[in-house]
């Protein structure tokens, strides 16, 4: 085979190796991309068919990133050959940013023009993973104070909440103060009890629990605040028994949540619906308010440790929530527009 044919088929093979590897590789000319694999394109644009050639990487790369991966270009050039890793998002068209490790190297051309080859590893699940495992680790951490709290606490309560109860047979006393004292001791017993699901084992002995009634209680217990508000309560079903297996309890505490957070995002003359829907195998439970939303920036951090935008709050009651809705094997989305109002999604398997 002559020169030429050896350069066809060399080529031949090096694009073949490219395509089959798992790892996006782009080869660019300054800053022009002139090769991608298929990795690549489904990194950058989603779609395997697509075709970078001719494109700037610089419109998938944010520009304080784009000045890093220029300075490790420059060095493995010029320095430090060590195809230097580095960590940096990529902004794909029409999606979500995407973290990535970026190894860099350099290339020659036949007349030793300098290419670079980009190497590119989606790092997303592992940053998932990496998260999941944080947050793990901080309700560890809650569980074990949250222990140490209930142990100091509850023992006092008790014996508080029976002298009060002896205290409210006197005739001779005034039973308005004592019943002030009574609910301010069962405010800090339930607070005890929230703090309680963070340490309680997830091997509860779940029955069947029907959601219209869990709701229709929730909403029954706001009636007095909404009013207060004007804002409208309602629930809505598509007919049907809305079943699951559950703690009651825990379920109610997830309802209450919800529905207090978005009667407080309601302006005067507002509404929360309670949706209930069976979809297949799966019980579906929406929230909705017409609030003022919550932003972008927002969205991704509600359910973490400690997180809330109340000046009074602790963060504790949506915390509680995602972890209930956990124990139960379920999943909870939360979709918001500002100004246009928010939306929790709570889905759990069916009962039976």
């Amino acid at each position: 085979m002559d020169g030429n044919g050896k350069s066809v088929v060399s080529q031949l093979d090096f694009e073949q190796i490219l395509e089959n590897i798992l790892d996006a590789v782009v080869i660019l000319q300054e800053d022009k991309i002139i090769f991608a694999n298929q990795a690549a394109n489904e990194l950058f644009s989603n779609d395997v068919q697509a075709s970078l050639d001719g494109l700037s990487i610089a419109l998938f790369i944010r520009p304080e990133d784009l000045t890093l991966l220029h300075e490790n270009i420059r060095q493995n050039m010029y320095k430090d050959p060590d195809h230097p890793i580095t960590s940096m998002s990529i902004i794909p068209e029409n999606g979500n940013p995407k973290p990535v490790e970026i190894a860099v190297s350099t290339l020659y051309d036949d007349l030793q023009t300098p290419l670079v080859q980009l190497t590119l590893r989606d790092i997303s699940s592992r940053k998932a993973a990496e998260r999941s495992m944080m947050q793990s680790e901080k309700l560890s951490v809650i569980g074990k104070l949250s222990a140490g709290i209930l142990h100091e606490v509850r023992n006092p309560l008790t014996s508080i909440k029976g002298f009060l109860q002896l205290l409210q047979k006197e005739p001779v006393l005034n039973k308005e103060y004592v019943n002030i004292i009574m609910g301010e001791v069962e405010q800090i017993e339930r607070i005890a009890n929230e703090l309680l699901y963070f340490t309680r084992p997830n091997a509860e002995r779940f029955v069947t629990q029907d959601l219209l009634t869990i709701a229709k209680e929730t909403l029954f217990l706001f009636e007095t605040q909404a009013a207060k508000k004007n804002v409208k309560l309602e629930v809505q079903t598509n007919g049907g028994p809305h079943q699951i297996n559950g703690d009651k309890t825990q379920l109610k505490q997830v309802f209450v949540n919800l529905i207090k957070n978005a009667i407080e995002a309601n302006s005067e003359n507002g509404k929360v619906t309670v949706v209930l829907s069976r979809a297949g195998r799966q019980e579906q439970v929406f929230i909705k308010d017409r609030g003022h939303g919550i932003p972008k920036d927002i969205l991704g951090k509600l359910g973490k440790s400690f997180f809330t935008t109340k000046e009074s709050g602790t963060g504790l009651g949506l915390m509680i929530t995602y972890t209930i809705i956990r124990n139960h094997n379920g999943k909870i989305q939360v979709e918001s527009k500002e100004n246009d109002g928010t939306c929790f999604t709570l889905t759990f398997p069916c009962a039976g």
